[in-house]
């Protein structure tokens, strides 16, 4: 029963992130900012999926990859419904940092990005609000780009 529940879920999340993605604007005119909550997160509300000069650290702080990341394989690995297998993937982000803007426990749900040369899941998450709203951090929760704002209708 609790599997089928899970599984209703994030399909119910992926159709909302995929609704947002089609509705949301995409031409660098259409970009806002905001402000997102935090002093280390990033104001800056892009609409692409490449994610620039990323250094992703591995627990003992050395750079364990550098270069650009593309969220769209773990965007569609989502809207698949397929897990990525770490506990964590697809659980519900607290938002306990209060970087993001504040919502109501289980708005925010986290997934996981793997990162070339680490073993364990690293530090890479895509986190998406139920109302499509899609945020990115490289550094376990320390900084976020906002990538896709969610409607505000």
């Amino acid at each position: 029963m609790q599997k089928h529940q899970l599984i209703r879920t994030l399909l119910i999340l992926c159709a909302l992130v995929v609704g947002a993605y089609v509705l949301l604007p995409t031409s660098p005119d259409d970009s806002s900012r905001f402000d997102t909550g935090g002093p280390n997160a990033s104001s800056s509300v892009t609409f692409d999926t490449i994610i620039d000069d990323v250094a992703v650290r591995d627990l003992d702080g050395r750079v364990a990859w550098q270069g650009s990341v593309d969220l769209q394989p773990t965007l569609d690995r989502i809207a698949r419904g397929q897990a990525d297998g770490h506990r964590g993937d697809g659980g519900v982000f607290e938002n306990r940092e209060g970087l993001l803007p504040s919502r109501p426990s289980g708005y925010y749900r986290k997934y996981v990005i793997r990162t070339p040369g680490i073993r364990h899941a690293g530090p890479q998450r895509l986190i998406i609000g139920r109302n499509g709203d899609v945020w990115y951090t490289h550094d376990h929760y320390r900084n976020f780009v906002a990538v896709r704002a969610a409607d505000s209708r």
